[in-house]
């Protein structure tokens, strides 16, 4: 059974590699994961084995001879390593960025904050994966039940993407405090989907939410700041958004592009279902007037 260290100081895996008996060929599928390690620990082997140009079973037998049971505990364990990183890194807490913007005027800070905004959703439109987004869009479609999980800061988030999801597919679930966590996910299934919503510094509910959501073998998307995130460990799908802020508070923008462009992907696959489902919400919308 595989018993990856857990422990800090030199890369568990790179000591692996470097006690296996590997080919060439296994060394420069390694020296791929390793360098591409931020991108690679989300691909499938199939997807690792079109970029090298070998076979899926090459990439499994790879990950088989550093003593992984499977490749899917590989990927686990590049997962963790890169978890593991983000305790090492120490970003502003709130009361620090004060001082980044004390000696602005009001009329430039407007235009400060207004201008980075942009920036960063161009940064994330400039290096988006839309694979990425495909992926999750077709997990968010498929999947028995949505559960979205976003607390504290990304509560609102979480509740207004419920919402959106909700207009075009049945079965979306928002987990953001008004409810127990655990009673909220108790009952979850593979056939469930679980969106994390959480930026640095990330919630602990959101992580144990990921948790819960590994062990019941649930499909996993991550709503997130980078790949060293813990609610990365077991994704499936990662579409990052660029959260930098000129105040104290993070910069919610790019992730709400995020959020529109699945719901609009969702809708566009679930296109017969979403045109009756809608039609039947605006009726009682109408009647009631909860617009």
């Amino acid at each position: 059974m595989d018993k990856t260290a857990h422990n800090g100081g030199e890369s568990q895996i790179r000591k692996r590699i470097a006690g296996a008996k590997l080919t060439a060929k296994d060394r420069l599928t390694l020296e791929y994961i390793m360098k591409n390690q931020e991108t690679a620990c989300f691909m499938t082997s199939a997807e690792l084995a079109q970029e090298l140009h070998i076979s899926a079973s090459s990439v499994v037998r790879v990950s088989a001879k550093l003593g992984f049971e499977s490749f899917a505990m590989f990927r686990r364990a590049l997962q963790e390593e890169l978890a593991r990183e983000m305790h090492k890194e120490r970003k502003q807490i709130p009361y620090e960025r004060i001082k980044d913007y004390a000696d602005l005027s009001e009329e430039e800070l407007i235009t400060a904050i207004k201008g980075n905004v942009l920036h960063n959703i161009e940064r994330d439109q400039s290096t988006a994966d839309d694979s990425s987004y495909r992926k999750a869009a077709g997990l968010l479609a498929g999947a028995a039940k949505v559960f979205i999980v976003g607390f504290r800061a990304c509560a609102g988030f979480a509740l207004s993407f419920g919402v959106m999801l909700g207009c075009v597919r049945p079965g979306v679930c928002t987990v953001e405090g008004s409810r127990p966590l655990i009673d909220a996910l108790v009952d979850l299934t593979e056939e469930d989907a679980v969106v994390l919503m959480s930026c640095e510094r990330y919630s602990a509910e959101t992580v144990f939410a990921a948790k819960m959501a590994r062990e019941a073998g649930s499909h996993i998307i991550a709503l997130t700041d980078k790949y060293t995130s813990p609610v990365c460990v077991g994704a499936e799908a990662v579409i990052l958004s660029s959260t930098d802020g000129l105040s104290f508070y993070n910069s919610y923008a790019a992730m709400v592009m995020a959020m529109e462009v699945l719901t609009g992907l969702v809708s566009r696959r679930n296109k017969e279902q979403n045109e009756a489902r809608l039609m039947k919400m605006e009726e009682y919308l109408r009647e009631t007037g909860q617009y």
